[in-house]
């Protein structure tokens, strides 16, 4: 390779086309963290030029350039390898610079800035030959509305007219808007410092000023590579430098270049199968644990744990894919379960070719689309809802097998399974017991289910009851569950949102199915019906309050009962601490307020005035037959 400093004007004043390939990651630069500091950098060197006549030399980092073959006779044209979020910004930049050449009525250096980002039409055979920088496929709307509209004011004005295109917040249009906004502020004068000694200096020359900064100034270390240089390879050695590209961004790079050396087509190959992987719902930062990663690594990790049936590291995503593809070449194409695992049908049916990845992994995002985006009042939007509560995500590899065999045929059978799933994981979380080795749990279900060779609800109960593994995998019986729920103090073992969840499953199995069924009102906060502060007004028995042993483990019992399940509730808002801390008789009236929610129709009195209360009052037995009560319908919810 051979690596050159080149001013701007150099680079772009010839006739060439730089073209950004369509399977690199679309633009991503910021204001903050990037358009700001280069203006900065830009403002520093053009105030020495107004008050010196010169400025230093500035470098703005490293490009690194493919020459493409071309045809004879047409326009030289090169590939973008790194530094397309540079090149990309720099034409935004100029762009704006020569659209404010327009109002200040300068001829001579619209045109130069012009020259500096398009190529003269009776030079070029192609229509996107005029641009200087050809963007990937999903800037290039915003990039081409950008060149042409000429002013901020005429893109506001397509914006308003074109709402989709304003609905996705291109980076391309804000990085024009920001510079077009910050050199007309800088052309009037308005960031002038207070101390500035060329305070009434002209537009004109504050436009030549502009010319020296970027004609002489502004740099980049151009790296050209030769034929014999591995473009991939440096593609990703140099991903450590700018903004840190996605793992996704590489598998991305890495599969277009392989479509590329198997001659295939990759422009329907990106439209078909890519495209969708642009959208700002896979890029979205989704919380995992106590970081957020993007929601395409997410989904490869997932992805990669189910097809290569191990555990795959968030750092080393790119790496596994790679041998991933790389193994499958060593080994039979289209192998079943990965690795030469017995099957009596495979499960997952491995690609042969870059086509295949593209689809599989397409295949399986719709999938993964699905879990993120269910149905409202779904069984799978209930079981992800609860699966929030249980905190992990590694069910999701067993979860996309399951989608991508059962649905959209065996819908029946998928909720069946994520039933028996619901199940295993509630009354885990109840039970309290540990999450720690549920990543290799559901990887050896799926193996199981492997060498089954059926993925269903029947076979992962199987797996899951006869799992050895003691406390770390077993899925707890009925006693077991029930003791949980009548004895542990589960409001000082669960966190808050986790016991929420079990309480707003139960309530929703209260509900009477000759009614509409209604989402549970948000805000929902967790009551103690005895409550926590109890002494002065739930009196202890004179029995007990007379013997100083007695009463000490009253005292104990009763604070051990007051945080079990059998005492808690759920409302819509929140008792003042008056009532909150109330008699029963107080108390009781406010709980019946809330009769929307189906755990407080218990606490009515008896439609009939003749019919004996069982409810007068709420003490230790009335808190043991509640939670009898919750533990024989919790058992009907998630059965074993």
């Amino acid at each position: 390779m051979e690596a050159n400093a080149r001013n701007l004007e150099r680079i772009f004043d010839s006739t060439v086309s730089y073209q950004i390939p369509l399977f690199q990651r679309p633009y991503v630069w910021k204001e903050e963290s990037n358009w700001l500091p280069l203006w900065e950098d830009i403002l520093s060197l053009l105030e020495r030029q107004l008050n010196e006549g010169r400025c230093r030399t500035h470098f703005l980092g490293a490009v690194v350039l493919e020459q493409l073959n071309n045809a004879s006779g047409s326009i030289e044209t090169r590939q973008v390898i790194d530094g397309q979020q540079r090149f990309t910004t720099l034409q935004l930049f100029m762009i704006a610079v020569r659209d404010l050449c327009r109002p200040a009525e300068n001829d001579k250096y619209f045109e130069r800035f012009n020259d500096l980002v398009t190529n003269k039409a009776n030079k070029v055979d192609l229509a996107l030959e005029v641009y200087k920088v050809w963007p990937t496929n999903s800037d290039r709307e915003a990039f081409e509305l950008v060149h042409r509209s000429g002013s901020d004011e005429t893109i506001k004005a397509a914006l308003q007219a074109d709402p989709q295109l304003s609905s996705q917040s291109h980076q391309i249009i804000g990085g024009y808007q920001y510079f077009y906004g910050v050199l007309r502020n800088w052309l009037a004068g308005d960031l002038d410092n207070e101390d500035y000694s060329n305070k009434d200096i002209s537009v004109d020359d504050r436009l030549d000023a502009l010319w020296q900064v970027v004609r002489n100034a502004l740099q980049l270390v151009v790296i050209d590579l030769d034929r014999d240089d591995e473009s991939q390879v440096i593609f990703e050695t140099l991903n450590a430098r700018g903004t840190q590209l996605l793992s996704a961004d590489l598998v991305k790079n890495y599969l277009f270049r392989r479509a590329q050396g198997e001659g295939q087509e990759i422009e329907p190959l990106y439209e078909d199968y890519w495209k969708a992987f642009d959208a700002k719902f896979w890029r979205k930062e989704i919380k995992q644990g106590r970081l957020k990663r993007p929601r395409i690594d997410l989904f490869m990790q997932h992805y990669l744990t189910l097809m290569m049936r191990e555990e795959i590291r968030p750092t080393h995503l790119f790496e596994s894919f790679k041998h991933y593809v790389q193994d499958l070449e060593l080994d039979a194409p289209e192998a079943p379960l990965g690795y030469g695992e017995d099957s009596v049908e495979p499960l997952t049916i491995h690609p042969c070719d870059t086509r295949g990845h593209l689809e599989s992994l397409d295949r399986y995002a719709r999938a993964f689309k699905s879990f993120v985006q269910p149905d409202v009042g779904s069984r799978l939007a209930h079981f992800l809802h609860r699966l929030e509560a249980v905190d992990t995500a590694t069910v999701y590899p067993l979860l996309l097998l399951a989608g991508n065999k059962l649905l959209p045929t065996q819908h029946e059978e998928f909720d069946k399974l994520l039933y028996v799933l619901e199940s295993f994981l509630m009354r885990r979380m109840i039970c309290c017991l540990t999450t720690k080795n549920y990543n290799r749990l559901f990887l050896d279900a799926i193996k199981f289910m492997g060498r089954s060779g059926v993925v269903s609800a029947a076979v992962l109960a199987e797996f899951l009851k006869n799992s050895r593994g003691g406390d770390s995998v077993r899925f707890p019986d009925n006693d077991e569950l029930s003791h949980a729920i009548k004895i542990n103090p589960l409001y000082k073992r669960l966190r808050q949102y986790k016991l929420r969840a079990v309480l707003e499953a139960l309530d929703m199995a209260m509900h009477d199915k000759k009614s509409e069924q209604l989402p549970l009102p948000d805000g929902l906060t967790i009551e103690h019906i005895m409550p926590r502060i109890w002494l002065e007004n739930w009196s202890i028995p004179e029995l007990d309050a007379e013997h100083p042993e007695r009463k000490v483990a009253f005292v104990q019992n009763r604070n051990h009962a007051l945080h079990t399940l059998g005492n808690l509730t759920l409302i819509t808002g929140s008792l003042n601490p008056a009532l909150s801390n109330g008699t029963w008789h107080q108390k009781r009236p406010e709980l019946v307020k809330y009769s929307k929610l189906n755990l407080n129709r218990y606490f009515h009195r008896p439609s009939d005035p003749e019919a004996t209360d069982e409810l007068a009052e709420w003490n230790e037995e009335a808190i043991a037959k509640r939670a009898e009560h919750l533990s024989e319908l919790a058992i009907r919810v998630w059965p074993y």
